[in-house]
Formats: structure tokens, C-alpha cells, sequence
């Protein structure tokens, strides 16, 4: 035996409007297929379901029927509320993580039309270091990470390219060891601190030259600002973007070393098989028509690549 729907929808309505003709009123269907449903029902079921006179009641069968229905009903129209409410973002989260340099060139910009275009989604945005996020979308801790990518990022992801960026070793001027690294950066490296954004455990990265083994201490600073303050103050030497070190005066590239500068991709990563939300799917259309439609300077375009 199967209730249909329709039957459960029809007989919920007599029993609201009490009577067959209200709720074939109410339904904008033929009094005929109201009483045909009923006796649908209460043919499957072998039990009297309403008991017919000058008032309408419900035998004790036809209460339990009532209140399924009522479930029934409730939990459709809620899924169709909810439906609606995610196509228009308003069931939909944003979890992203971008890293520092590029929320410092294209957060604000690309956030704010997000918002603008998405006034009911709900937005969770960190800044955080380029690495530690791809373990946080891995883990689940972010839906989207917005950096630049490793050099073996894992192959369930999927990555968005939009334009490449080199890295520099630099130190500022202010550096006790300044003149020293700039002449003969191999023989000082060992006595001085690197200050990065996040150090990954060693065993992560096997079989490369590490820089902190090259270096005597290493701290970590995930705050960008304060990361170029200590390098300011001579603390230590870190890495910039050729983004940034182009407009910050008195940092200065330590050149003549395997470690003095690389090239990354810089894009949106998230993981392949895994839905994504109609937030994220929104922001990676914002990315996508910002980067096509705007050539950054001294790059290439990139195009959509599969890991």
C-alpha cells in the first residue's frame, strides 16, 4: 500500500475547510476528485477515515492520518522554502581563506561585490598563511582557500589559477647584517632569523633543501604587518611578493642563493568531490570575471586547470 501525495494533500484540505466542496475550492480541482480521493484512501487503508453528516469529524483512524499529513505538508513546504533561500543565498555560507598578500591587493574589492551581490549570505572569511591553508581546506576547516599554491598541491583538489607571483628573500636596510648579506649572503645566512608566516612539520616536505636549515632560528608571525615591522626593525629576513616589494621602501632582495626567490600560481583551490556551496560557487564566478577582465601587470592570464 502507498499514500499518494495529492490524496494526502486533498484529504488534509477537507478536513481544514471542513467540507468537500470548500476544499475543491481551496485545491481548484472538481468536487468529484475530491470524494474520489478520499475513497482512494480510505479504500487502501480498509478503515472509515471521516465521518460524513452535518459536521464533518474524524474517526480515530482519520486523526493519525491528519496529523501525518500535517508532517507531511509542513516538511514540504520547508523544503521548498529552503531551496528557494539557498538559490538566493540565504541558506548559503561563505568559508574562505585567503592569504595576507592577497587580501591586502584584492580582498576588499572582490569581497565587497560578493556582499553587494549576495546581500543574505553569510560570510567567514580568515587571513591566513598560504600553507596552512591548504591543510585547512583538506580538513574541512575552509570551503575555498585563495593564495598561492604549493608546489605539490594534493591531487583531489581542484585549482583556479588567475596570475603568478614571485617570492624574494629580502632583508631591510636596517638590518645589523644588511651590507653582509648583500655581499655575501651564503656566509651569513647561518646566524640570521627567518621570519615567515607558518612552518610546517619537516617530515612534509622530504627530499627538498629546507630554509630552515640555512637559517639559525625561525619565527613565526602570521600577521603580515607585524611580520614586516620585526624586518623593519632589522629583527630578521623574510619573503615578500614582487606585489608588495615593489611598494614598501627600504626591503632589498638577497640575491646569489637556490632560496632567493621562486614563482607560484596564485588562485582559488577547493576540494574536487565534494559539492560546493552556492556562496562559493558565487565568489568563484566574482574571482573568475575579475581576473579575465583585469590583466595584472607584468603577468599572464591564467586559465581554469585541473591538479
Amino acid at each position: 500500500m502507498q499514500i499518494e501525495r495529492h490524496e494526502i494533500r486533498i484529504f488534509a484540505s477537507v478536513v481544514e475547510e471542513d467540507g468537500f466542496s470548500r476544499a475543491a475550492e481551496k485545491l481548484d480541482i472538481s468536487q468529484s476528485a475530491v470524494s474520489q480521493a478520499i475513497a482512494s484512501l480510505e479504500h487502501k487503508m480498509d478503515c472509515q477515515l471521516l465521518l460524513r453528516g452535518r459536521k464533518l469529524a474524524l474517526t480515530e483512524s482519520g486523526k493519525r492520518l491528519f496529523s501525518f499529513s500535517r508532517l507531511v505538508i509542513n516538511e514540504e513546504s520547508q523544503a521548498l522554502d529552503d531551496i528557494q533561500r539557498i538559490r538566493t543565498g540565504a541558506l548559503s555560507t561563505l568559508n574562505l581563506a585567503m592569504s595576507s598578500a592577497v587580501n591586502r591587493f584584492y580582498g576588499e574589492r572582490l569581497l565587497l561585490e560578493f556582499c553587494d551581490r549576495n546581500p543574505l549570505t553569510r560570510l567567514k572569511l580568515d587571513v591566513a598563511p598560504s600553507r596552512e591553508m591548504v591543510y585547512g581546506v583538506d580538513e574541512d576547516r575552509w570551503e575555498l582557500g585563495f593564495g598561492p599554491f604549493q608546489s605539490r598541491m594534493p591531487g583531489h583538489f581542484e585549482c583556479v589559477p588567475f596570475f603568478r607571483e614571485s617570492r624574494h628573500l629580502v632583508v631591510h636596510e636596517n638590518h645589523p647584517a644588511y651590507a653582509a648579506l648583500a655581499a655575501d649572503p651564503a656566509r651569513h645566512m647561518g646566524s640570521q632569523t627567518l621570519l615567515t608566516s607558518y612552518l610546517d612539520d619537516a617530515g612534509k616536505r622530504p627530499g627538498n633543501q629546507r630554509i630552515r636549515d640555512m637559517v639559525e632560528a625561525v619565527w613565526e608571525v602570521s600577521h603580515l604587518e607585524l611580520r614586516l615591522a620585526l624586518c623593519k626593525a632589522g629583527k630578521g629576513i623574510t619573503y615578500l611578493s614582487d606585489r608588495l616589494l615593489g611598494e614598501l621602501p627600504g626591503y632589498h632582495q638577497i640575491l646569489g642563493l637556490e632560496v632567493s626567490s621562486f614563482e607560484r600560481e596564485v588562485g582559488l583551490y577547493y576540494k574536487k568531490h565534494k559539492a560546493l556551496s552556492e556562496g562559493a560557487k558565487r565568489f568563484i564566478g566574482i574571482c573568475q570575471r575579475a581576473f579575465s577582465a583585469e590583466q595584472v601587470p607584468g603577468k599572464e592570464p591564467a586559465k581554469t586547470r585541473r591538479e
